[in-house]
């Protein structure tokens, strides 16, 4: 079991021989993707941007080995399911057949958390089994501009939510919701870099978005990326422009895309789009209960992206979660206006510079996410330092402690900040 050797590997070898290792041991993490709609050379954005300111567990049994039928379970020794198994806490059909039954516990497995099926995201029970679903990520404005009133339309349903610099100092994001179905109104939605292209192809998802960088098309393009994206060829039948977001702009020339659950899910079929991961992906993150046991206090996140950006986060001990604030005022869901909410906080430092040439308009932003850096976890009112290690375009991150072991996160959501290292993060 690849994600079993891993977390061997990552206990017992030094963490200076942990990235060899890993080239071989996350190679499972790749999955095959295919291309939507997509046209001849490069296309625009979906406007002229300008310079942006503002401010070990086998508790729940998979099926068969190899596509055994589905109703055959492996419980494993030593809490470990059977070969080329998933974790304990994952259910998922086999090659060949149906849903399987939850399986017995392991020798030294955790107990089940909630329910049979398991939300590969967050970690959490859910009704049904969506864990073989493609996740969709979507690029979400945070513009200080474009944020009515410092909410943003669906991001609180998001699974994980990755912010990231892009020209201006200014920050964009990446939402990736493992069940779109009801989802509602999400924007506005924003053009794609290539390293969000990048992101999104790690988790197999189906990427949404408005337009597109020259590299993030190349991106898209090269590496055919299943996206869906309202300059070229699906606008009328996902998209939506948002009235009521742009009062004195003209919603076409303004950041007033959206989608919905509904809107999606109405048109995936017609599209041929393929909703289901390859049989050999997996999803290359752990859970627990308490994830942090002993750590510096981190009641209090400042996460800094430049001299204009920040966004914090305060710990609610009764709830175990973090709220965000930015811009001065708390972070909100405009469709319900719930407060944004985090069970995690990923803070990764990679170096960021400005991307030069290649038909890219002036302050635009490069960094590669390939390769190894440290970084922070922060979970249940405490932080940890991590060093983070990715292979290549199309794997995902890996998190390990100092003493290389992989973490586990909390059950719930995520948030993944990426921030230059040169920028001071600060926790109390």
């Amino acid at each position: 079991m690849k994600t079993t050797l891993v977390k061997f590997v990552t206990k017992f070898i030094p963490i200076s021989l942990v990235t060899i290792v890993l080239v071989s041991t996350l190679t499972g993490f790749k999955a095959e993707m295919f291309t939507v709609g997509g046209g001849a050379g490069l296309r625009q954005e979906e406007n002229v941007e300008t310079a942006e300111t503002g401010g070990s567990g086998g508790t729940t049994g998979v099926n068969g080995a190899n596509g055994s039928p589905g109703n055959t379970t492996v419980p494993g020794a030593n809490g470990v399911n059977g070969s080329n198994g998933l974790p304990g806490n994952t259910t998922v059909p086999g090659a060949n057949g149906a849903n399987g039954l939850p399986g017995t516990a392991g020798a030294g497995g955790l107990p089940v958390f909630g329910g049979s099926f398991i939300n590969p995201l967050t970690g959490v029970s859910t009704a049904s089994d969506i864990s073989r679903n493609r996740p969709v990520a979507i690029s979400v404005s945070n513009q200080r501009g474009a944020l009515p009133s410092n909410a943003t339309n669906g991001i609180s349903q998001a699974d994980i939510v990755y912010e990231l610099l892009v020209e201006g100092g200014g920050t964009r994001m990446i939402a990736l919701f493992q069940d779109f179905t009801n989802v509602g109104v999400v924007g506005s939605i924003r053009s794609a870099r290539h390293y969000t292209v990048q992101l999104a192809e790690a988790y197999d998802a189906i990427f949404i978005h408005a337009g597109g960088s020259p590299l993030g098309y190349e991106e898209i393009e090269n590496r055919n990326i299943t996206n869906l994206d309202e300059v070229s060829g699906t606008r009328a039948q996902v998209f939506r422009r948002d009235v009521n977001r742009v009062p004195g702009h003209t919603v076409e020339n303004y950041h007033s895309v959206t989608t919905s659950g509904a809107s999606v899910s109405q048109w995936f079929p017609s599209l041929g789009i393929r909703l289901t991961h390859a049989n050999d992906f997996r999803q290359a993150l752990f859970f627990t209960d308490n994830p942090i046991p002993s750590g510096a206090r981190a009641h209090n996140a400042n996460i800094r992206f430049s001299a204009g950006k920040n966004s914090t986060f305060a710990y609610n001990e009764a709830q175990n979660l973090y709220y965000m604030s930015q811009y001065g005022s708390q972070f909100t869901d405009a469709n319900n206006g719930n407060p944004v909410t985090f069970t995690n906080l990923l803070i990764l430092e990679i170096p960021i510079k400005d991307l030069v040439g290649r038909g890219e308009g002036s302050g635009r932003q490069d960094m590669s996410t390939v390769g190894s850096g440290t970084g922070y976890f922060v979970s249940g009112g405490r932080y940890i330092s991590i060093n983070w290690i990715r292979v290549d375009k199309s794997s995902q991150f890996v998190y390990l402690d100092n003493n290389g072991n992989i973490i586990d996160l909390g059950r719930g959501k995520t948030y993944i900040g990426i921030v230059p290292p040169e920028m001071t993060q600060s926790f109390s």
